[in-house]
């Protein structure tokens, strides 16, 4: 991404996390702080978790060929029965707000793809990073190796935000739960990522297809978001066949 993404101006508030900040959490190692998978790989499915946070909120319209941003999400959900809590507002945290505001000023047309692979550089990690050292979720490590290498590490101070999250997806992941606006979209993530069955190996295949693949939440969103997931998986797919020779299968 060519756009630096600069610290939070926001205040710390009490929020649920949103998806970007959820997969990251999902992607480090609770106890050394290092990423579960390599960079380029974790780039690629935040910044597909960015464009999907954003498309389930109504501010994006993503189909195949076009991403749409969206000033008002009231319209969006006007004839949901059962509008989400951010129906009526437009508010957005840091780096969401940052990422939506770039496509927005962008003139020429870009699909989603084209989105993920531009947002999928280090700034993006490093705001999400920030953004949850900020609220005491992680704690920020720096040290150097072998004199020269500057190491950064994300070790984690409030380890319950993630083991809620896990123990969700698990039930989501064994049939003991349907998946829902939160789960379906991260547990799309983890398997296009290839984390699902590191983190969960004993995940029941057929339940983890199902709920990657199976749209839930907002009717007025489902169809944006699974565009976004979709355009995730084939960015992580291409970057694997040009790197690998090959991509993995999914399941």
């Amino acid at each position: 991404m060519s756009e630096a993404i600069p610290d939070s101006p926001e205040p710390v508030v009490d929020r649920p996390l949103n998806l970007p900040e959820y997969f990251l959490l999902l992607c480090l190692d609770d106890e050394r702080g290092r990423l579960l998978l390599d960079g380029p790989t974790v780039g690629l499915g935040l910044a597909g978790a960015a464009l999907a946070d954003l498309a389930r909120r109504g501010r994006l319209e993503v189909t195949r060929t076009t991403v749409r941003t969206i000033e008002q999400p009231g319209p969006v959900f006007a004839a949901d029965p059962a509008p989400p809590r951010w129906a009526g507002t437009t508010d957005l945290e840091w780096p969401l707000e940052q990422v939506w505001d770039i496509i927005r000023a962008f003139t020429r047309h870009r699909d989603a793809e084209q989105w993920i692979n531009r947002f999928s550089r280090q700034s993006l990690r490093d705001a999400v990073a920030a953004a949850l050292v900020k609220r005491g979720i992680l704690e920020e490590d720096e040290s150097i190796v072998l004199w020269v290498f500057h190491r950064t590490r994300y070790i984690e101070r409030d380890v319950h935000v993630e083991q809620e999250l896990k123990d969700a997806l698990a039930d989501v992941l064994q049939g003991r739960r349907p998946a829902d606006e939160l789960t379906w979209p991260l547990i799309s993530l983890m398997r296009s990522t290839r984390l699902l069955h590191r983190l969960f190996p004993d995940a029941d295949k057929h339940h983890a297809r199902a709920a990657a693949l199976t749209p839930v939440g907002s009717p007025a969103t489902q169809s944006s978001v699974a565009e976004a997931l979709q355009a995730t998986e084939n960015a992580i797919a291409e970057s694997l066949t040009a790197t690998t020779g090959g991509a993995s299968a999914l399941d």
